[in-house]
């Protein structure tokens, strides 16, 4: 009441008084909402991210024991990339239109029952593969719109940040939990899957009321119309070319690294999570065109390095450029740029657009045994080749971070720069 003190004494009764500072205090916190409003946004999408990637590979090692128990069922393996690469289209195609709101309850909801029928998978083989098909739909229908809810409430010049904080974010809190799983007994490990599912559901209460309104696209959007995308394409190709080098020289990689096997685990995921939240930043304020460059090519060195050298400092050096480049290259090919790129048909921009990362899944299953014959010092100078021919395309795509957002972002920091050197020749003069 002490604002209401302050207001000359106009007779006023006990009412009337009330009203006028419950009216005072309704325009304050709309105030504050319309300036905090899309910080908001941020935190429901980065926790949506967060929830699905982290969901994504905790499944993905559940997925692999249960296959083990079935002497490593190569369709039980296979069963949940492809059916996610299915659901993700027929989720793009048939969802688009569909209440925000709707989808997300629908789709964190049927993940947590899901993970839930996982307990069962051990009864036959059939139970099995339904269980991890149905699994794989469960996390495929919803990604597009996720992404694309994203890419519509994060501004161009903030994606890169809120989208490699997320990644940041998952990158550190997966292995905890596996960890904590890997201790218990595989229905207790199996609750705590959909747990972790079930936790962003409350997050969906903060949604904006415009979410929860049905939207129609009256302009139809193919996914043919995509690819005649001339920007899509090369970044596509640069894109679905690491995917395929990264996930074949894993293969190759693996019966090689030996006792390094420890450091692997340790340093490729520490590497990987603070360059995916510094590669955001930088590409908010450089670019993206640079860091995916910068990406490709110090990954073509490492693995350069490798073919050369053999040595253990050469392996380190490759462990921790390998991180860095995970983390700069899925930050942004798999949040930011095909948001960038997109205006209509987004979700069909997201569902194409991750197919590379679960393609190269379904190829490294297909053909381990073979990949696994080809000599080491080879296959990384032929990695080197390919990833800098990689490059070739992203030479001739233009930057999808508008000029005027970078030139904007590079005043802020000349002005800031520029007020503390005032303020300290001001303080050296006093």
């Amino acid at each position: 009441m002490r604002y209401l003190s302050t207001i000359p004494n106009l007779n006023l009764n006990n009412t009337t008084k009330v009203n006028m500072l419950h009216c005072v205090v309704t325009n304050m916190f709309t105030r504050v909402q319309s300036r905090t409003k899309f910080k908001r946004d941020y935190v429901i999408a980065s926790v949506l991210l967060v929830n699905t990637f982290s969901w994504f590979f905790i499944g993905q090692k559940i997925v692999t024991e249960v296959a083990n128990v079935f002497d490593k069922n190569l369709f039980l393996s296979l069963a949940f990339p492809v059916s996610i690469i299915v659901s993700a289209f027929i989720g793009a195609i048939f969802l688009a239109n569909v209440r925000k709101t709707r989808v997300f309850y629908i789709w964190l909801l049927s993940g947590t029952i899901i993970s839930l029928f996982l307990g069962f998978s051990s009864v036959s083989l059939f139970v099995a593969l339904l269980a991890i098909v149905l699994l794989g739909v469960s996390l495929g229908l919803g990604i597009p719109s996720c992404l694309t809810y994203f890419a519509d409430c994060v501004p161009i010049e903030k994606r890169g940040k809120v989208g490699g904080a997320s990644l940041f974010i998952t990158i550190f809190s997966v292995p905890l939990v596996v960890i904590v799983m890997s201790i218990l007994d595989f229905t207790t490990s199996v609750i705590i899957f959909a747990a972790w599912r079930a936790w962003s559901l409350p997050i969906l209460f903060l949604l904006p009321k415009k979410y929860h309104r049905q939207t129609v696209n009256n302009k139809p959007f193919s996914l043919v119309s995509v690819f005649q995308n001339r920007q899509f394409v090369l970044y596509f190709v640069a894109w679905f070319m690491f995917s395929l080098v990264d996930g074949f020289e894993g293969l190759i990689l693996d019966p090689h690294i030996g006792e390094l096997r420890f450091f692997m685990g340790i340093i490729e995921p520490i590497a990987a999570g603070i360059s995916a939240l510094v590669g955001g930043i930088l590409s908010d304020w450089i670019g993206r065109k640079r860091v995916l460059i910068f990406g490709f090519v110090s990954l073509g060195v490492a693995y350069a390095v490798i073919g050369l050298v053999s040595h253990w400092i050469s392996w380190i050096f490759y462990f921790i450029v390998d991180g860095m480049a995970l983390g700069l290259l899925w930050v942004l090919f798999v949040i930011v740029i095909w948001g960038d790129l997109s205006k209509l048909g987004r979700e069909k921009y997201y569902a194409i657009g991750q197919m590379p990362f679960f393609l190269t899944m379904i190829a490294s299953l297909l053909f381990a045994p073979y990949v696994a014959l080809i000599p080491e010092t080879s296959a990384f100078s032929v990695a080197a080749f390919f990833l800098f021919i990689a490059v070739i395309p992203l030479l001739s795509v233009r930057e999808t971070l508008p000029e005027k957002k970078i030139q904007q972002r590079q005043l802020e920091i000349y002005t800031e720069e520029a007020l503390k050197l005032r303020q300290k020749v001001e303080q050296k003069s006093k």
